[in-house]
């Protein structure tokens, strides 16, 4: 590993163990620890089994994407890829290579542009992105129709506007850039191309992207009922958005404190007890890290077109 790399790792690594500590001590670090001592693990497998639903599915949407922009795919080389990416995200986040490179890498040695299979990789993330926002802008909705005690208006009010905003961001591009020369290679023509594309792909792979978001939710509800059963699966819902987007921050290893910290916020705000959040979303992490240790076994076997 060459020092940019080892510094970068090392530097989220020091985020992530800082979250946690302060997380740990502003929670009570020994009930947390009596909640995880606790945990019911047959849910924890569950999340396990839940979060390889969701990367199954996924690889399906990345095959659809990819074949969409015209790319040559398989199934028998894009669900091997997308478990590897997996595992570099997870085992090895670390790594020179990471798992979206890697995935764009192995499109190009089928004989696509790298540019497009970049393209692909990225388009499959925010597709995705896009349809989670959906989900919990839906379930926003509905607390408003019927209020949860302990969440303050406020707050509702603000996350149902910011969350529609991200709902309609790419439609917003694409009717922007069906009024401008997109034809540029500027960066700004580039990310309305990107986002103009997703509002289009967004729609095809829809189907797909709700079953990745809902089975990774109900993975997350997994986890923390496995710590206690009173989970409010409505709420848990609503705040996924936020929540899994500040999971995929790249300030900390394997979302590790970032995750945390956010589920523990929302429970907060809604006068949910915090070191049920936090103990759950370790158990989440834990269960994300073990899918990527299931995945590494793939890097035995060949590359197949």
């Amino acid at each position: 590993m060459s020092k940019r790399p080892a510094l970068r790792l090392a530097v989220r690594l020091l985020v992530s163990l800082v979250l946690l500590g302060l997380i740990a001590w502003a929670v009570d670090g020994a009930a947390l620890l009596r909640r995880l001592a606790s945990a019911d693990f047959r849910w924890f497998g569950l999340a396990v089994v839940l979060g390889i639903l969701a990367n199954v599915v996924s690889a399906w949407r990345w095959l659809i994407i990819s074949r969409h922009l015209g790319l040559v795919a398989s199934a028998a080389a894009i669900l091997p890829a997308y478990g590897r990416g997996v595992a570099l995200n997870t085992v090895l986040p670390g790594a020179t290579l990471g798992g979206d490179a890697y995935r764009a890498v192995i499109l190009q040695k089928l004989g696509n542009p790298l540019l497009k299979s970049a393209a692909s990789v990225a388009l499959d993330r925010l597709s995705g992105l896009w349809a989670l926002f959906v989900i919990s802008w839906v379930a926003w909705l509905a607390l408003a129709v019927v209020p949860q005690p302990g969440l303050a208006p406020a707050t509702l009010h603000a996350h149902l506007v910011g969350i529609a905003l991200a709902v309609c961001a790419p439609f917003a591009a694409h009717a922007l850039g069906t009024r401008l020369n997109l034809a540029q290679e500027r960066l700004p023509a580039r990310l309305l191309r990107l986002l103009s594309e997703t509002a289009r792909l967004a729609q095809l792979t829809f189907v797909s992207s709700a079953i990745v978001q809902i089975a990774t939710i109900a993975a997350l509800w997994a986890a923390l009922h496995a710590v206690t059963p009173d989970v409010p699966m409505l709420y848990l819902i609503a705040i996924a958005a936020p929540v899994f987007l500040a999971t995929a921050l790249p300030v900390s290893v394997g979302g590790y404190g970032t995750r945390e910290a956010a589920l523990a916020t929302y429970y907060v705000l809604a006068g949910l007890p915090a070191d049920v959040a936090v103990a759950g979303a370790l158990l989440h992490g834990l269960a994300v890290t073990l899918q990527g240790v299931l995945w590494a076994p793939l890097f035995l076997l060949k590359h197949r077109g």
